[in-house]
């Protein structure tokens, strides 16, 4: 009783062809659009405007310096090359917010990649290796660069 009263579904059809909607209604505008772009790229050239630039700005690669160790090719804990074989991945000191900082004075080490972050006695889990090469690097700041108090404003704190 309940079927006779209702239609048949049918699919819905599109009476017309599906279309592609735009902002830009001819191509008109998008040569205006173009020729906007590129009056722009002439201008920067120029040096009237800077760019914008939407990506992460580019950090040249360069070579490490490091004021514990000369080759950064060799672990500096078990003297393990990378001629030899062994994987050798660099340690920033003081990590995240802090690592260009580890960059610019030189506080990164190399280590052979077991020592660096696999097993349980790596400089990233074993507390006390990390707190060593952190007062290590404490000692070179107040030899080289400045103060206690200097150097806890940079790195936001004193091991």
């Amino acid at each position: 009783m309940m079927n006779s009263t209702l239609k048949q579904k049918t699919p819905l059809r599109a009476k017309t062809g599906l279309k592609t909607y735009s902002t830009l209604k001819a191509k008109s505008q998008l040569k205006a659009k173009k020729s906007l772009r590129d009056s722009y790229a002439e201008k920067i050239k120029a040096g009237e405007k800077k760019a914008k630039s939407y990506q992460k700005a580019y950090k040249p690669k360069y070579k490490y310096i490091s004021v514990f160790a000369n080759d950064l090719d060799t672990c500096i804990i078990t003297g393990a090359t990378k001629a030899a074989g062994a994987v050798i991945e660099i340690h920033h000191i003081f990590g995240a917010a802090n690592k260009e900082l580890s960059e610019k004075y030189g506080f990164i080490i190399p280590l052979r990649e077991d020592w660096h972050k696999v097993t349980n006695y790596s400089i990233h889990q074993d507390r006390e290796l990390d707190l060593y090469w952190k007062r290590k690097c404490q000692e070179v700041y107040l030899n080289c660069y400045g103060t206690k108090e200097e150097f806890i404003k940079e790195f936001g704190k004193f091991w």
